[in-house]
């Protein structure tokens, strides 16, 4: 994906056609869509190109997997960031930790993947 602002719609737009052609309902969905949202900004504005969203179903578990790879640590903040207060910035992982059974970061060569598991059910934490 282009590693710009429009890249945030463009995820959310691929993550929504796949959860349909899954069947997923509107509830989890939208979860999944929020956290595509905030991972894929957090890679736009502190990471370096280039940038790619990964899902999964995980029809045992009943979950699906978010993951975002990029490129490593930018070496300066995003346009966005580094333009505002530092408290208006910062809730995005806290989102993704009040929505995910887990989530974490995988470093590998040429770059850090970030990833989530969202239930499919509705509290099935």
């Amino acid at each position: 994906m282009a590693h710009g602002p429009e890249a945030v719609a463009h995820a959310r737009r691929i993550a929504r056609s796949m959860l349909s052609t899954w069947q997923i309902g509107d509830d989890a969905a939208h979860s999944v869509l929020l956290v595509v949202s905030e991972l894929v900004t957090n890679a736009v504005e502190h990471a370096r190109p280039p940038l790619t969203l990964h899902l999964s179903r995980e029809n045992t578990a009943r979950r699906v997997w978010v993951g975002i790879t990029d490129g490593g640590p930018a070496t300066r903040e995003g346009a966005w960031a580094s333009s505002c207060a530092h408290d208006e910035h910062g809730r995005g992982l806290a989102i993704v930790e009040a929505l995910a059974t887990t989530h974490g970061a995988r470093r590998h060569t040429g770059g850090t993947t970030y990833w989530a598991r969202l239930p499919l059910a509705h509290g099935a934490r």
